[in-house]
């Protein structure tokens, strides 16, 4: 195991991150076409400086530095999405399968969510793909301009809706799978299309590219991977 404690160990992190993660090759000639409605080049990146900020408890900030772009609002986004066209082009989704293989293994997605909309649709923006299809369930309990504005950016994508039934989520309980079933049943219902069904919730983030996920699940094959846990 790697010891990260210094600046030479963070260095060597941050290279050993650059040469496994590189772009497939049959895929880099795509990054600068017109399928992205902005550029999707990555910026050199000061990893040292980004560990270094998490451990002092404003890595986030560094982020938003980084990034500049600021932190959206339930009203910034029923404002932005008063026409999707802009939106969808300004926030930088993809809109394009990019590949056959992705085209033709279409995956259906759910997201439970509860707060940080900004969050969600980062989430959604970085998952999202023409050809697969998503539910995103909306707990109860959040306060209503926080799920308008969910709804709003639904509107603006055939393959992206947000369950009418609100479930009061509370952890460890039956109500923490309802929408997920509620979500799959609707799904099988809109697009009986989709591969595979993967859930997620507003707090998660991918490691992998949809090309990459559907190249893992068509080595499983129709299997399925779950984790459980028993409680005597």
């Amino acid at each position: 195991m790697m010891k990260i404690s210094d600046r030479t160990s963070l260095s060597k992190v941050s290279g050993i991150i650059q040469t496994q993660t590189k772009v497939p090759k049959r895929q880099r000639k795509l990054i600068n076409q017109t399928y992205f409605g902005r550029s999707r080049n990555i910026p050199v990146f000061n990893c040292f400086r980004l560990f270094k900020s998490i451990t002092t408890l404003d890595g986030s900030l560094y982020l938003r530095f980084l990034n500049k772009t600021p932190i959206m609002t339930p009203q910034n986004y029923m404002e932005s999405t008063r026409n999707c066209s802009s939106f969808i082009t300004d926030r930088g989704y993809i809109t394009h399968h990019l590949t056959a293989e992705e085209r033709n293994f279409p995956i259906a997605f759910s997201i439970l969510m509860y707060k940080d909309v900004d969050q969600v649709e980062r989430l959604l923006r970085t998952i999202y793909r023409p050809q697969n299809i998503y539910c995103i369930h909306v707990d109860s309990k959040t306060d209503d301009a926080l799920y308008r504005a969910i709804q709003n950016i639904s509107h603006c994508f055939d393959n992206v809706f947000v369950l009418n039934k609100r479930v009061n989520v509370t952890w460890g309980e039956m109500s923490v799978l309802e929408p997920e079933l509620l979500c799959m049943k609707e799904l099988l219902t809109r697009n009986k299309r989709w591969k595979y069904f993967i859930n997620l919730t507003g707090q998660e983030f991918p490691l992998k590219t949809n090309y990459e996920l559907v190249k893992i699940l068509q080595a499983y094959n129709g299997s399925n991977d779950v984790e459980s846990s028993v409680t005597e």
